[in-house]
């Protein structure tokens, strides 16, 4: 007589993968999340070490960046606002633009103040989708001293690893 599993013990292999997949799925979505943001908070950084560099040797950044201090618009705009700068050229993130970075559009929105960049951590775009990642952003400890203190150009802040 050949020996197999009965329909018992197939229903409880059944239940216990179920549970594990219940456990699993939520930590594996954070997971993403989690990498998604430390993914953008390199991004960020990396952007604006090449617009501290800029700004450093040119001082037509600071004209252009202060002609703009009043309006509170998207981190996207803070790239294309320098974008015509020829020491951008290479940098590819500008070209893909918001197609390649909703977050920029998504999360991020700042003022200028004094060279120093501001950003607010209030979520206004009607991207319910993004709701998540922006308030996992806001809550990364890089971002959060940004939030706190602000971006001074022209000084280290930005250059320190974080």
């Amino acid at each position: 007589m050949k020996k197999a599993f009965t329909m018992v013990e197939l229903a409880f292999v059944i239940v216990i993968t179920g549970l594990l997949a219940s456990v699993s799925i939520p930590k594996l979505t954070m997971s993403r999340t989690d990498a998604e943001v430390a993914k953008i908070v390199v991004d960020i950084k990396n952007t604006f070490d090449k617009i501290n560099s800029i700004y450093i040797s040119n001082s037509s950044v600071n004209k252009k960046l202060n002609a703009d201090k009043n309006e509170v618009d998207s981190y996207l705009h803070l790239r294309l606002l320098i974008g015509n700068d020829s020491t951008l050229s290479d940098f590819e993130a500008i070209k893909r633009g918001a197609k390649e970075h909703p977050w920029a559009v998504e999360c991020l929105f700042y003022s200028i103040d004094n060279s120093t960049i501001k950003f607010k951590t209030m979520w206004q775009q009607s991207s319910i989708s993004w709701k998540k990642t922006c308030n996992a952003l806001y809550l990364h400890p890089t971002m959060k001293e940004w939030i706190q203190n602000g971006i001074q150009l022209g000084g280290d802040s930005i250059l320190r690893n974080s």
